[in-house]
């Protein structure tokens, strides 16, 4: 998939584009921590779910991988996502292509959940991120939505997964700590944009 394209023939090139309505910065093939969130994310992902493998089994590097990635998630909560519209002087544009933060969250929520499914300080872990994401998500209706989803998700596995049910039990604190806190902002949204002290019991 390109990364930035042309919405209408020119001979100018999306560099160029970029250039005359003042936006900075290089150019090149590979891709860098700096332009792109997705990179930086994928590869604690991946130390992740490594660290979960058979052949590792470390959980504890596996948690501090997603307490990295609640950082990341938490800032990427409180920006504007998605396909990004530059255009200069002469009226050309250029599309940047970027995924929405419940892309994000799914990509990532994903493959470690399918690793960690049998791990509880993995589900409370995500779900942490997760809770971490909704504080500061406030009245974002698509992304509440998504981090209450990834929530139930988690919960799903963890409980198909591991066998002794008090071992979820902080597990299952976590995940009503996040769906009250969705409830929390969906009540402050319903409101005049005034978020209340005590929402209703959901």
């Amino acid at each position: 998939m390109d990364l930035a394209r042309l919405t209408e023939r020119s001979r100018s090139c999306p560099r160029d584009v970029l250039a005359g309505a003042g936006h900075r910065g290089p150019f090149g093939f590979e891709r860098t921590l700096e332009q792109d969130a997705g990179f930086g994310i994928r590869q604690l992902v991946d130390v992740a779910c490594q660290a979960l493998s058979p052949a590792v089994n470390d959980p504890y590097t596996a948690v501090l991988a997603i307490d990295h990635l609640s950082v990341i998630f938490c800032a990427l909560a409180r920006r504007p996502l998605g396909l990004h519209v530059v255009r200069d002087d002469s009226g050309a544009a250029v599309i940047i292509t970027g995924r929405r933060f419940p892309e994000y969250l799914a990509v990532m929520c994903g493959l470690i959940r399918r690793y960690g499914a049998h791990e509880p300080t993995v589900a409370h872990a995500l779900l942490r991120l997760l809770h971490n994401c909704a504080v500061v998500v406030a009245r974002e209706d698509e992304r509440c939505a998504a981090i209450e989803e990834q929530a139930g998700i988690v919960i799903t596995d963890a409980e198909r997964e591991v066998t002794q049910p008090i071992d979820l039990a902080l597990v299952y604190a976590e995940a009503e700590a996040v769906h009250q806190q969705v409830a929390k902002n969906r009540w402050a949204t319903r409101t005049s944009g005034k978020r209340p002290e005590e929402p209703p019991n959901p």
